[in-house]
């Protein structure tokens, strides 16, 4: 096997989790991401107006952790076996417990926010601290096993995300103490602002979406594989990058040359790749972009916009950039290549664990039928649309924050129903399969 096939190899299914264990995380992400809408709506421009202020906290961690963390959890836990053939221990004990203690741990610390109360903040980091070490811990004894041939790229990828998960707790915590603990106020707020979101985004989000790019672009979006050397080394030089960043920006006085290259490094890395992926999607093999293909478009696009308003030396107006680069990377960069995914991961899953179903006789909908492709092209233009709009409330907040929010709640919600979709058919089929064969085990009897 050549080194530039080896995206396409074949997937493994002995340790497929059930259908209830992903769905669950994915459908709860969307319902997160409807709450932060509803939210924005009722605040208004208010929540624009400074990345400081504790509404726009609250929005941004019920997106982070409750829609983009959700999401990738679930991904994760689905992924693993699938793609790297490796198996998580107890997934169907794990599953439940992570996202009970994810969605309770969000709430809780959105709350925290919004009402500045020091108690909350510590039961929200408690809670969030022992929840995402037990993911973390199985994804470990996971990923000491020896990945499937062909998958040592795309686990590299997950183990170095994972380390960004984790320093991107640490440093969650370690400011959670200085908003909930008075001997903890001295300690440099902003610096460590700055790295949580640094590791947040371009090392938990950005490495992960990288790494499932290897795979998934080329399988599921029918392109050439990405040259081999990308795939082998670049996440692991833009890991190094981020660790030279961070030490140089923790250090006291301002910035050394040094971080300063690191930084334009690390920008330019992420760039590269998006470049990549929008010149393997300009020449895949199908003429015709389906849903997914327009979510990856989308988002690599956003991808250059940042790093463009990331390094213009413009005179942006107060706290312009700082926000317009959240929503770019949150809702344009993340949200998108999940939605793309859930289009292709959902119905497939869906499709999977109905082939039973053939052994009694059912027919199964192909995976076209299972979501219909008019639903999810309609779902992105109201996301797409959503967030230029909350792109330009950045610039405009009085005027343009809630029709962005309006159109973004419209786009969460048909995500949701396109995805309760696939839920009702899998149910339906599922339960008649069940009555059908216990129909057939009490006339055998």
């Amino acid at each position: 096997m050549s080194a530039g096939s080896l995206p396409r190899r074949a997937l493994s299914f002995d340790s497929n989790p059930p259908y209830s264990v992903p769905m669950r995380f994915f459908c709860s992400a969307v319902l997160f991401a409807m709450l932060a809408s509803a939210i924005l709506i009722w605040q208004g421009d208010t929540a624009l107006l400074s990345r400081w202020s504790p509404s726009t906290l609250a929005l941004t961690h019920l997106l982070v952790l409750g829609c983009l963390s959700m999401s990738m959890v679930g991904a994760l836990l689905q992924m693993l076996p699938v793609v790297a053939g490796i198996s998580l221990p107890q997934v169907e004990r794990l599953g439940p417990l992570v996202h009970l203690g994810l969605c309770a741990a969000t709430l809780l610390l959105a709350s925290a926010f919004w009402w500045q109360i020091p108690a909350l903040f510590l039961g929200a980091g408690a809670l969030l601290c022992a929840t995402l070490l037990l993911f973390l811990g199985a994804c470990s004894i996971g990923l000491w096993q020896t990945p499937a041939s062909g998958a040592t790229e795309v686990v590299t990828a997950i183990r170095l995300a994972l380390t960004a998960l984790l320093v991107t707790l640490t440093l969650g915590i370690v400011l959670l103490a200085t908003l909930a603990l008075p001997q903890a106020a001295a300690l440099p707020w902003q610096r460590l602002t700055d790295l949580h979101v640094l590791w947040g985004l371009l090392g938990w989000v950005g490495l992960l979406v990288m790494g499932i790019a290897w795979q998934v672009v080329p399988m599921f979006m029918v392109t050439e594989p990405y040259p081999p050397a990308l795939r082998r080394h670049f996440s692991s030089a833009l890991f190094l990058l981020l660790c030279a960043s961070s030490v140089g920006n923790a250090l006291p006085g301002p910035a050394h040359w040094s971080t300063r290259v690191a930084e334009a490094l690390l920008l330019t890395g992420f760039a590269a790749f998006a470049s990549v992926t929008l010149y393997l999607l300009a020449h895949r093999k199908r003429p015709s972009a389906d849903t997914t293909t327009l979510y990856w478009r989308y988002a690599m696009i956003c991808v250059l916009l940042a790093v463009l308003l990331a390094t213009l030396p413009l005179d942006w107006p107060l706290n312009f950039r700082p926000l317009a680069l959240g929503v770019l990377l949150i809702a344009g960069v993340a949200m998108s290549t999940i939605y793309g995914m859930l289009y292709k991961i959902v119905p497939f899953l869906t499709w999977y664990h109905l082939q039973e179903t053939r052994m009694h006789g059912q027919s199964v909908p192909n995976l076209h039928q299972i979501i219909p492709a008019q639903s999810g092209r309609r779902q992105f233009c109201l996301h797409a649309a959503a967030v230029l709009l909350l792109l330009a409330a950045c610039y405009a907040p009085a005027l343009l924050t809630v029709p962005g929010a309006c159109v973004m709640a419209l786009a969460s919600s048909a995500m949701l129903w396109n995805l309760l979709t696939a839920l009702r058919l899998y149910r339906r089929l599922h339960l008649g399969d069940q009555t059908l064969g216990a129909v057939t085990t009490s006339h055998s009897g």
